[in-house]
């Protein structure tokens, strides 16, 4: 299935091909590329059991729409980037070194805390003993976050950079604090809902009648749950957490993606709607903090060094930005020819293991890039 502007129909068969090449070597059964130049979308295909509308669990890619949230929140005097933990959790107390951490920290992962710990098996483990269903309940939620404030760092703010999702649960959790709302309301008021994307939520079988329900892409089954997973969050931490947390659970389209990047390079522009320029060139600009961190506040950035393979293939230049997400999505923006292409797929139906993805997807970019600027 394809959508382009006329005249464009004999472009992009090669983004095409490797699509379904992608179906048939079992990378995935379901994907969507969007490809788009300056304000217009000019490649919008689907491939295997996807449709163009289909909406996908994006995983990581929570994260730079969280990141989005924070700045957005900022600017209402809510939450402040130097501001720390210990601003918005008044009642805890604080291993000293973990009162250092600075949001900045907990945006680009510089904060100190591990890349992941498994809180879900705790929650297992407590319904178990204490005889009571916790998984999914907003009890299960404050417990994975008071176990994220307990963890120990493994090193001093600022000083290394380890891609954290217990980062992004305390930066979600702080943000609801600041701002007295859960964080799938703010996703609506503060982003989806300006940026009219109407199909990034959390938590998306709760809004869909059953014929829209059939858009959902399954992830699969997973063992801890014993079911397939359509249309509740991928991650087992977010699902133990309700399916609303800030490192994994949001749903989305590329059609809404995109939406999400224009406005990212229109505020870059002092144009966007919800970001000022300020706050979008602080969250597209790679962190200071940690010397050789490939991070921004929100974001990641194509890796450019000699001999090394980037996700996000050979043609995002420096200064480029983008975030994958571990169930096969990711979204990679060029500011500077204001490019930007979003690849949603299902490669975790096949399971954890399937690395089909990761060898295909610099080459569907290569091979749009190409098209777009031939």
């Amino acid at each position: 299935m394809t959508s382009l502007p006329s005249g464009e129909a004999g472009r992009f068969r090669k983004t095409k091909d490797l699509m379904e090449e992608g179906v048939r070597r079992k990378a995935y059964t379901a994907a969507v590329l969007l490809a788009a130049r300056g304000e217009e979308a000019v490649c919008h295909v689907a491939a295997g059991e996807a449709r163009l509308s289909s909406v996908f669990d994006i995983a990581s890619l929570t994260k730079p729409l969280v990141a989005s949230l924070f700045f957005a929140l900022a600017q209402e005097g809510k939450i402040a980037p130097e501001g720390r933990l210990s601003d918005v959790f008044p009642a805890r107390t604080f291993d000293p070194a973990v009162g250092e951490i600075r949001f900045l920290h907990l945006l680009s992962h510089t904060s100190g805390f591990p890349a992941y710990k498994p809180f879900y098996a705790a929650i297992r483990d407590a319904e178990e003993k204490e005889g009571k269903r916790l998984w999914g309940t907003s009890e299960a939620h404050d417990r994975i976050v008071d176990a994220v404030l307990s963890l120990p760092l493994e090193a001093a703010p600022g000083k290394a950079c380890v891609y954290s999702d217990p980062g992004y649960i305390l930066l979600g959790r702080a943000l609801e604090l600041a701002a007295f709302h859960p964080l799938d309301r703010l996703l609506r008021s503060h982003l989806a809902g300006p940026l009219q994307m109407r199909d990034t939520v959390y938590l998306p079988l709760a809004g869909l009648s059953e014929c829209e329900a059939a858009r959902l892409v399954s992830t699969g089954y997973s063992e801890v749950r014993q079911r397939e997973k359509v249309g509740e969050a991928d991650d087992e931490n977010a699902a133990a957490m309700g399916g609303v947390a800030g490192h994994a659970g949001i749903f989305s389209t590329a059609y809404d993606l995109f939406l999400f990047s224009r406005e990212v390079l229109r505020a870059r522009r002092g144009e966007g709607r919800i970001l000022t320029r300020s706050s979008a060139l602080k969250m597209t600009t790679k962190t200071s903090d940690s010397p050789g961190c490939p991070r921004t506040p929100g974001w990641d950035t194509p890796t450019l060094s000699a001999g090394a393979g980037s996700q996000a293939g050979r043609h995002f230049p420096e200064g480029s930005f983008g975030h994958l997400g571990y169930t096969g999505c990711s979204l990679w923006v060029d500011p500077s020819r204001e490019a930007t292409v979003a690849l949603l797929t299902n490669r975790i139906f096949y399971g954890k293991q399937n690395e089909g993805l990761k060898t295909l997807r610099p080459f569907l970019h290569d091979a749009v890039m190409e098209e777009l600027f031939p």
